[in-house]
């Protein structure tokens, strides 16, 4: 009888096998198929800092360079014993490297930073080994070093191989250059500077200033002296970026300050630009606070989207409460005609960030970056948009200083988006065409539609 009952649990525990791997085989075709369809796909990018080398301070390009320059250099910092720094990537031999950060990149390969940027490096140079090694970080050295000889080139074939069709470049470094790489690149206006810069007698607005000579040439204002020339110039600033291409304006500001904008009245905004530069820091924000509500007016009027910062912030050290997605409340409601594309899942707030694109018909959802903060997250946050906000809302962006780094958090990103997918799928909560059609939306058709670029 035990023998009977013996053989009748192994074939059950066999049936169970069988069922179960059946089952995961189902599931993962399910995946593949969704990964295999969002490949095919040319990728609107709604969000990069790309730089070239020679816009950056160092003196060599290996492995570390790269990693200085990616998100993974503030986990790395993060394990608290020493800040990885261009000056020690400038003079260190690669034994010297690894012997100072070796350990500390080691405890880092369970975040999302850490694995986003080596699905990039393996994606763009064939690394196959799961980690970073000592060895392998020497071949990869020796491959960067030879590919960043020709940067350009380098950049254009992985742009084309990995199905970029633009990436929305945002130059927080040099925000009123217009001359872009626009085979490559779509401009995004940085409206910071002209915000935090808002008062008479600054000297980017000074006879110096092409911009501005420019400004003087077709208005005749010879030098800033009034809000309202200042607020001529913030028009003409748009309008320039606007005949140069920019298709939205871009805010960041919760790196430097709180995202909650007063409505200043404009005889308020006029009596403190007079006061300027005689104003406490309660009042420079009110000011600041006027131009961002003017900004967003002169927005809707050009019929351009603006993208802000919510959230996490990059790098070791800020206030992270700036960046609260409901702060921005005030904003959506008193501008039903603009249109905002909130970025970076809000995170930690991801709640707020679904609820605030469910309330409003002009808020929209970006993804991008969340996924490389965390994978796991963006995954919650996604199924939980999918669940409240519709699908023509959504975007994704990589927001990245590299080309390698930018193929991993894309990579990232249609994982996210293909595993919640699949997972519907599997659940008959959707079927496989609808799942096609989101997929499209977010990697593309959104972005054309929303940013205007069929036109």
């Amino acid at each position: 009888m035990k023998t009977i009952k013996s053989v009748v649990a192994k074939i059950i525990a066999l049936l169970l096998i069988v069922l179960f791997t059946n089952c995961s085989a189902q599931k993962n075709d399910v995946y593949n198929s969704l990964m295999e369809f969002t490949n095919t796909i040319k990728v609107i990018n709604t969000h990069e800092h790309q730089r070239t080398p020679s816009e950056l301070e160092y003196s060599k390009y290996n492995f570390w360079t790269l990693l200085h320059k990616s998100y993974l250099v503030a986990d790395v910092n993060s394990v608290g014993t020493k800040n990885l720094t261009v000056e020690i990537i400038n003079k260190s031999s690669l034994d010297e490297m690894w012997n100072m950060f070796g350990e500390q990149l080691n405890y880092t390969a369970n975040t999302s930073y850490y694995k986003h940027f080596l699905e990039g490096i393996k994606k763009c140079y064939n690394y196959n080994e799961p980690v970073f090694t000592k060895e392998g970080i020497e071949l990869l050295s020796k491959q960067i070093a030879a590919k960043y000889q020709n940067y350009e080139s380098w950049f254009d074939e992985c742009f084309h191989k990995f199905n970029f069709e633009t990436m929305f470049l945002d130059q927080y470094w040099a925000p009123h250059n217009f001359d872009i790489d626009k085979k490559h690149f779509t401009l995004i206006f940085q409206a910071n500077k002209l915000i935090y810069d808002i008062g008479p007698g600054k000297l980017v607005y000074t006879e110096q200033n092409s911009d501005f000579n420019e400004f003087a040439k077709i208005t005749g204002v010879e030098k800033i002296n009034t809000l309202n020339d200042y607020l001529a110039f913030t028009d003409f600033m748009i309008q320039r970026a606007k005949q140069n291409g920019a298709v939205g304006i871009k805010n960041s500001m919760a790196y430097g300050r709180s995202l909650d904008y007063e409505n200043v009245s404009r005889d308020r905004a006029k009596e403190l630009f007079n006061k300027s530069p005689e104003i406490n820091k309660a009042e420079e924000k009110e000011l600041q606070d006027f131009l961002l509500h003017y900004i967003l007016d002169k927005a809707a009027e050009n019929n351009l989207p603006v993208q802000i910062h919510t959230g996490y912030l990059a790098g070791n050290g800020n206030q992270l409460e700036n960046g609260k997605p409901t702060k921005l409340n005030n904003l959506f409601l008193l501008h039903p005609n603009t249109k905002f594309d909130i970025f970076h899942g809000g995170f930690p707030w991801t709640g707020e960030f679904v609820a605030l694109g469910k309330m409003f018909p002009n808020v929209y959802l970006n993804l991008v970056w969340l996924p490389q903060i965390s994978k796991q997250r963006a995954i919650v946050t996604f199924d939980e948009m999918l669940d409240c906000v519709p699908y023509n809302k959504f975007f994704w962006g990589g927001d990245c200083h590299l080309i390698e780094e930018a193929v991993g958090s894309l990579e990232f990103g249609k994982q996210v988006v293909c595993e919640v997918l699949a997972k519907r799928i599997e659940n008959e909560q959707m079927n496989d065409e609808t799942a096609r059609k989101i997929i499209r939306a977010v990697f593309s058709e959104n972005a054309i539609k929303l940013y205007q670029l069929d036109e």
